[in-house]
């Protein structure tokens, strides 16, 4: 993860439990951020001040002040926290709960976690459009998204996909989401599923041949 400015990538150790900086300029690394148990996604704010970071050993996200790059109190969410997305007003966290099958809001000043919103089995990826009204949560197990008002943390319909979805990116203009289909291990099942954001709802699948697992899309 890499700050707003450039200055700062932030690298995950999840064996050693540590998130490391490395600063950009000198690429030197400073000193180890000690986090909560098996760290994976992490996020930060739209004004650089926070990363935080799933901690999915330990049902928690790690707030780091990058001023100074200390984590403070461990925050609880739901189990196994596989994916983090601020919101563009850099208000709210949202972490999606791989185990709990829940989207957890954290708000980012008072660090405090809200309710936990429902959505489809195995949540594995989340992405937000750039008006910050609406994320889109990839349902790993039930082939779905989930799309959550951001606003009244209320999920919409569950979104029919392609087969393991992993993956979203939102084009810029907020017009599509494409959700990556991992096809979870059938070969012929590898495709990009398009959404048209204004109205919920999925297009064909377009067949890539090979392993669906990350998307991003060009500025």
């Amino acid at each position: 993860m890499i700050t707003p400015n450039g200055k700062t990538i932030y690298i995950v150790c999840p064996v050693g439990n540590a998130v490391i900086p490395v600063n950009t300029h000198t690429g030197k690394s400073g000193r180890r951020i000690p986090v909560g148990d098996f760290p994976g996604p992490i996020a930060v704010t739209p004004d650089g001040k926070t990363v935080f970071v799933g901690n999915r050993g330990s049902a928690s996200v790690t707030p780091i002040s990058t001023a100074g790059n200390r984590a403070g109190k461990a925050i609880p969410v739901g189990r196994f926290p596989q994916a983090i997305a601020v919101t563009p007003n850099g208000n709210t966290a949202l972490v999606a709960n791989n185990v709990d099958n829940s989207v957890t809001p954290v708000n980012t000043r008072t660090r405090k976690a809200g309710p936990a919103i429902p959505v489809g089995g195995g949540p594995f990826a989340i992405a937000i459009t750039p008006n910050g009204k609406t994320a889109y949560v990839a349902n790993d197990v039930s082939k779905s998204v989930t799309p959550i008002n951001v606003i009244t943390r209320q999920p919409g319909p569950a979104i029919g996909v392609g087969l393991g979805p992993t993956w979203i990116a939102i084009t810029p203009d907020g017009k599509t989401a494409y959700v990556a289909n991992s096809g979870d291990g059938h070969v012929d099942a590898h495709t990009v599923t398009p959404i048209r954001t204004a109205t919920d709802k999925a297009g064909l699948g377009i067949p890539i041949g090979i392993n669906a697992y990350f998307i991003l899309i060009a500025r």
